[in-house]
């Protein structure tokens, strides 16, 4: 089977792929406004927000990129590899706030029940970016190839001569 057969479905998974990456940082913009970025405190809880966000979005980025195969749309995989890349430099330079911040922070709270639950979230926060820093990174080289893929198909005079399956 040709992919032509799954091209319409190619608008439906880039409709949704932009939902499930608008939506959590929709849901974060009140949390962290008005901005302070001269208050570690509040640096400290918008760059947490922000990268706990990072799995729907990481994953609305995939499915992006799957659409854009789907409707051999080049200007839907090179949005998905620039988005990805950098949202992928973003919580690389977030991990790094947070940790710095994180360290400032504990180091002033003594009560050993509340020094016990920030040790779970920043752990918890951290374990989720760091994951989505390899996966962010996987999606923008994979979404940057499957561009240049359906280029040199078209220089060709070709479509991109993708295949579901091994019938045709």
């Amino acid at each position: 089977m040709k992919l032509e057969v799954a091209r319409p479905l190619g608008l439906a998974v880039i409709v949704v792929a932009v939902f499930v990456i608008i939506v959590p940082f929709v849901n974060i913009v009140p949390n962290v406004l008005p901005p302070k970025f001269g208050v570690r405190d509040w640096r400290f809880g918008a760059v947490g927000y922000f990268l706990t966000a990072l799995t729907l979005p990481t994953l609305g980025l995939g499915l992006l990129a799957v659409g854009g195969v789907l409707r051999e749309s080049r200007s839907a995989l090179r949005l998905s590899s620039v988005l990805a890349g950098l949202l992928a430099l973003l919580a690389v330079v977030g991990i790094a706030v947070f940790v710095s911040d994180g360290s400032a922070l504990r180091s002033g709270n003594t009560e050993p029940g509340v020094r016990r639950l920030f040790n779970l979230g920043l752990t918890r926060t951290l374990v989720l970016s760091l994951l989505a820093v390899p996966a962010l990174i996987a999606v923008a080289l994979g979404s940057h190839r499957a561009a240049g893929a359906l280029a040199a198909g078209e220089q060709l005079g070709k479509s991109s001569g993708l295949f579901v399956s091994g019938t045709s």
